[in-house]
């Protein structure tokens, strides 16, 4: 991508949000529209109306460029879990728990048979046995345990029945 084209790609996106801005075509080439566009940002920021992207405008585009991104794109993936044979069992206490037990409590009202559970990063008993209904849904052993694999089903779970939801009604 030249650097028209990534000029293009940006105002095109913040153009999706803001709607004195033209949408524009990734052609590559510096047209009216483009000029318009850049000019169009440049007057909305309070910057000296040129259509000349000088270093000023370019970095100001790029700023609420990924400003734009972060407040409108799904975010990135956190992989909290440590890795290798990680396993919580008993009343044991982690970090990982608190996580688990709010994307328990937020699965209530799409997965039948969960109990809510206290947020206190200690793998109760109500942890354990809603660990235990979604280890029996994904054919998982049930142990009540937080093991790896019950952690990457728990995610996808979050995230398909959950993040996703609350992504969409954001983006309306």
């Amino acid at each position: 991508m030249n650097p028209i084209q990534s000029l293009q790609h940006m105002l095109d996106r913040l153009a999706r949000t803001n709607s004195n801005l033209p949408r524009l075509a990734e052609s590559g080439l510096f047209d009216e529209l483009t000029l318009e566009a850049v000019m169009v940002f440049q007057r909305d920021l309070g910057l000296p109306v040129t259509g000349v992207v000088n270093q000023r405008t370019w970095d100001a585009i790029t700023a609420a460029y990924y400003l734009n991104l972060l407040q409108s794109d799904i975010p990135p993936l956190l992989s909290v879990f440590a890795g290798g044979s990680h396993n919580v069992s008993g009343q044991e206490s982690s970090p990982e728990v608190f996580i688990v037990q709010v994307m328990l409590n937020s699965l209530l009202p799409e997965i039948v048979n969960l109990e809510r559970t206290e947020v206190n990063g200690r793998n109760s008993d109500a942890t354990r046995r809603n660990l235990r209904v979604i280890q029996q849904l994904t054919g998982l052993d049930v142990t009540g345990n937080l093991d790896r694999a019950t952690w990457a089903f728990l995610s996808h779970l979050y995230r398909a029945l959950v993040a996703r939801r609350a992504f969409h009604t954001l983006a309306l």
